[in-house]
């Protein structure tokens, strides 16, 4: 059956017992090749043992060889020969079963599509304290499978996967209360839901809670917002790896840290990021950090490159700062007509420190000279 090399007591001991047709011992190898649990991973081996068991009777193989048939574990992959397993474990009230089975009938997959059906069964296994019943129970009342949706009882059913802790129900009644649609609580209460999804480490209610944290703004909620982010990231989560890379999301999380003193030399490394990929408010930031040292060391040759590329993006109030440097020959050369032209172009965005500046520099008008009019060369003859 194994090989020898492979067999410590037990192992031979449910060898043995599995030869005089011993169920337990059939199921427990068959789980053993399955897992590759100290026996060679053996599909194949896996599928032949744990039906011998479900063929004797035995409740939780027959559940498992369904499980196997439906997904194609050592052999081509039969839904409808899972189905029949599934019922015949679920009849006798194998509450993963009765999901298994509740799954098949919602999908179609070795029958025809009963959603109604389904629901019958994940309440069979919810009743049983499966939390994964109240959970595909408020996914098919959510979803609405052929039917208006019930977000109502969907909130309750999600809440009782919850207490179960089951953490994706968390994250599903987190998102139900944010759009609006659950009865159960209102759109602050959202927050805590991902948060306690968040915790258990599902990375999608990890950026969920990110999301909300950022848009309530404060150094205190970027802090731990980064902190998930980070957290899902470090599973390869798609869209917390987008999130962080996003220059907009980047600028916005530069512009809580700095909300407190002490969270200014952090903001700096994200208007970096921010400003490194063309963000042009986030360039001004960087730019004005660097000039006058807040949350780094001053450096006024940075400042004034920064302060040229926002300028060079179309930003007036960067062309103005950057014309004070030239003016006074900070991190660039002095040269005050160049200061005036930026000055100047500054104006022209329509930024108002520029303008007063450039009308101080023009000084007042002077006075219509006596007789002069508007027309060109008017009443000469």
């Amino acid at each position: 059956m194994f090989p020898a090399a492979a067999q410590d007591s037990s192992l031979a001991e449910l060898i043995e017992r599995a030869r005089k047709r011993d169920a337990d011992a059939e199921y427990a190898l068959g789980m053993r090749a399955y897992e590759g649990r100290g026996v060679p991973q053996d599909p194949g081996q896996a599928l032949r043992l744990v039906e011998r068991a479900a063929k004797r009777g035995h409740l939780e193989a027959q559940n498992t060889y369904g499980f196997l048939l439906q997904h194609g574990v050592g052999t081509a992959a039969d839904p409808a020969r899972a189905r029949e397993w599934y019922e015949t474990a679920a009849a006798r009230d194998h509450a993963r079963a009765q999901v298994n089975l509740g799954w098949l009938h919602e999908q179609g997959l070795g029958t025809e599509r009963a959603p109604a059906l389904a629901l019958e069964w994940y309440r069979k296994a919810a009743a049983q304290g499966l939390a994964e019943g109240d959970f595909n129970a408020a996914s098919l009342l959510e979803s609405a499978a052929g039917a208006p949706p019930e977000f109502a009882a969907a909130a309750a059913a999600y809440e009782r996967a919850a207490r179960k802790k089951f953490a994706p129900a968390n994250y599903r009644l987190g998102r139900l209360l944010e759009q609006g649609k659950a009865s159960t609580g209102e759109y602050g209460s959202a927050l805590a839901r991902y948060r306690a999804a968040a915790s258990a480490g599902l990375a999608d209610a990890q950026c969920a809670a990110a999301r909300l944290l950022l848009a309530a703004g404060g150094a205190a909620n970027a802090r731990e917002a980064i902190e998930l982010l980070r957290a899902a990231e470090a599973q390869s989560h798609a869209p917390a790896q987008e999130m962080l890379a996003d220059a907009a999301i980047q600028y916005r999380i530069a512009r809580q840290l700095a909300s407190d003193p002490a969270g200014a030399a952090p903001a700096v490394g994200w208007l970096r990021r921010a400003a490194e990929q063309g963000e042009r408010e986030a360039q001004l930031q960087l730019a004005i950090a660097l000039a006058e040292g807040r949350g780094t060391a001053p450096d006024s040759a940075q400042a004034a490159s920064w302060y040229a590329k926002a300028g060079d993006a179309g930003n007036g109030e960067a062309l103005y700062r950057l014309a004070l440097l030239y003016d006074d020959g900070l991190g660039v050369p002095r040269d005050t007509v160049k200061a005036r032209d930026l000055i100047g172009q500054s104006a022209g965005l329509g930024n108002e420190r520029a303008k007063a500046h450039l009308n101080r520099m023009l000084g007042p008008a002077l006075p219509p000279l006596p007789g002069s009019s508007d027309g060109f060369f008017k009443g000469m003859r």
